[in-house]
């Protein structure tokens, strides 16, 4: 688990915004791209970051049928 007060300070390495955690590793609440964590690590290189797919997006709910 990523200490509070770490999570505090991190940001994202490409634009600056604050990162939350979430199950899957750190968002960025800017780009919601995500950053893995590996053994309590975060590893915010650029080139590991992954998109998120769309229905993990909160707020980006498929259309009504």
């Amino acid at each position: 688990m990523i200490d509070e007060k770490l999570l505090a300070i991190l940001a994202c390495p490409v634009c600056r915004a604050h990162l939350r955690l979430e199950e899957q590793g750190l968002i960025c609440t800017k780009t919601q791209v995500r950053y893995p964590v590996e053994d309590d690590i975060p590893i915010l290189l650029a080139d590991r970051a992954e998109p998120r797919h769309p229905d993990e997006v909160p707020g980006n709910d498929p259309p009504p049928q």
